[in-house]
């Protein structure tokens, strides 16, 4: 009797997605270790009691009995020397077992630290992914990361959750956090970025769903990890990608668009701790920074000296105001071995951080040059010297230098760069140098100094200031600077410096101002 075959194909029904062989969940290399060890030497390390405190007991092993001993401190005396049948002798003895579980918790401790400072490492560097400033080491990010993955799963129901990140060149994705994965995928190398369909695919598109990745799916998205499906979504800055989240189920199934946008969501999140992060982190840069900068203003300001009356009858003040919380200016005045009162006023040419180092060099070449005799134009010419020997690039400071007899008045003055002085009274004012008299300190190996006697009578002072205090803009002209000083020497009780000050209280403070004055009282 011949079967006939009917002319019509027949449905079966096969298994549903829901029923497809979960994939294999990687093992742990620990765990690994611990099964091939049981079934090597016919003994396991579990966990008992000793002395009322925790321990780790040799013994003989069971088909069943893979207990992962990373967290038991040691290895006990403890073990059942009775097996029930001839098939439970183990292959090693004892002692030997015990050494060999004893180095190899060893060895299992130093592998968990270092997999712990991986993870601690690769969230330093997931923070860093971020444009800007590189982020400095935190402790509590590798926790938030992982809680956010593990969030992350939760909300699209998936078991694995991983992170990577592009490097500076964005040819290649490194694995920065996972969840659900070993932790020794860290120390996987970084995957390219060619032939990575997914990867790619979701920096170009918000969200990939991706029901089936078994067969030719499975090479054709190039999953980073063996699972029967996944989520991948796209990681970004200020629309910059940055990086792509991958989530992955247990078992095959069907995602839905409220997946992806809970997937999304969880990428917004990661990306806004990465960024809290480094905000953080630059945020303290930026407190240790300005202490460090307040107390070298503090050092700065301890150098000046205090307005006195440095010879009987003769008075000398300074002042010094800048925008920002350093100064790239100073001045000086002492007593010489031979009586004669000296007067300094500096300035450095550069007006940021590097400018104030440039002023202390000039100030610190200054007082060694102070300590043996030398005439205004030597004390520039040394110091001018200095400058240039102890630096490759450029150091150029202004500065004027005076020498003063408080007996007879008779002085001798020298200038090198953008400093103004005047000698004036509460008849009128007379100049005693300008800016355009020399060239700054630093600047050629044989500069061009102009210096001059002068003669203070009583009831005189010697102004000198920097080149901000006339600005045309932000200062005042000659004449209001003159002015300013013929009131304050008219009032016998107002002082010099200050009525310059409130002469620029209308001015915008926007460059550093700086003076120094000598005054021969009636």
């Amino acid at each position: 009797m011949t079967k006939t075959i009917p002319a019509y194909l027949r449905i079966h029904n096969g298994p549903s997605l829901e029923t497809i062989t979960t994939t294999p969940l990687p093992v742990d290399p620990v765990s690994r270790f611990w099964q091939t060890y049981s079934s090597t030497t016919g003994w396991r390390v579990d966990q008992g009691h000793s002395r009322g405190e925790m321990s780790t007991a040799m013994l003989p092993s069971t088909s069943d009995s893979a207990v992962d001993p990373a967290a038991l401190p040691a290895i006990s005396e403890f073990l059942q020397d009775d097996p029930d049948s001839v098939w439970d002798i183990p292959a090693v003895s004892r002692g030997a077992a015990q050494k060999l579980a004893a180095a190899a918790l060893e060895l299992t401790r130093l592998y968990r630290d270092s997999l712990q400072e991986i993870r601690r490492q690769e969230a330093e560097l997931a923070a860093s992914a971020i444009p800007g400033e590189t982020a400095e080491p935190s402790g509590q990010l590798v926790d938030r990361l992982q809680k956010l993955l593990s969030r992350a799963a939760a909300a699209t129901g998936c078991h694995a959750a991983a992170l990577y990140l592009l490097d500076e060149q964005t040819t290649s994705l490194k694995l920065r956090a996972c969840h659900g994965l070993p932790a020794s995928r860290l120390t996987a190398p970084p995957r390219p970025l060619r032939g990575s369909r997914g990867d790619l695919e979701c920096l170009v598109r918000d969200s990939v769903l991706i029901d089936d990745l078994s067969g030719v799916q499975a090479s054709f998205w190039n999953s980073p990890e063996p699972f029967p499906s996944a989520i991948f979504v796209r990681l970004e800055e200020e629309d910059l990608p940055i990086g792509t989240l991958w989530l992955w189920p247990k078992m095959a199934r069907q995602f839905t668009p409220r997946d992806g946008a809970a997937a999304q969501l969880a990428a917004t999140g990661i990306t806004a701790e990465l960024s809290r992060a480094k905000l953080a982190r630059h945020r303290e840069r930026l407190s240790h920074t300005s202490r460090a900068v307040q107390a070298a203003a503090q050092w700065q300001l301890r150098q000046l000296p205090p307005a006195m009356e440095i010879a009987p009858g003769i008075v000398v003040d300074g002042w010094t105001e800048s925008p920002r919380p350093w100064a790239c200016s100073w001045h000086a005045w002492d007593v010489l071995p031979d009586g004669m009162v000296s007067l300094a006023l500096a300035e450095a040419d550069s007006n940021q951080l590097d400018g104030a180092l440039i002023a202390a060099t000039a100030r610190a070449a200054f007082s060694a040059h102070s300590h043996y005799r030398h005439s205004v134009t030597d004390m520039l010419l040394r110091v001018s010297d200095s400058l240039w020997q102890t630096n490759t690039g450029d150091q150029i400071v202004s500065l004027l230098y005076a020498q003063f007899n408080p007996d007879t008045g008779e002085g001798r003055i020298a200038s090198a760069g953008k400093i103004h002085a005047i000698i004036a009274s509460d008849r009128g004012f007379r100049p005693v140098c300008s800016d355009t008299q020399s060239d700054p300190l630093g600047s050629s190996i044989d500069g061009r100094y102009a210096d001059a006697e002068f003669r203070l009578q009583p009831g005189e002072v010697l102004v000198a200031v920097n080149a901000a205090v006339l600005d045309q803009e932000t200062g005042l002209t000659q004449a209001d600077w003159a002015d300013c000083i013929r009131n304050a020497i008219s009032s016998h009780d107002l002082p010099v410096l200050p009525a310059i000050r409130r002469g620029l209280a209308g001015k915008p403070t926007t460059k550093e101002r700086s003076g120094v004055m000598l005054m021969r009282r009636k």
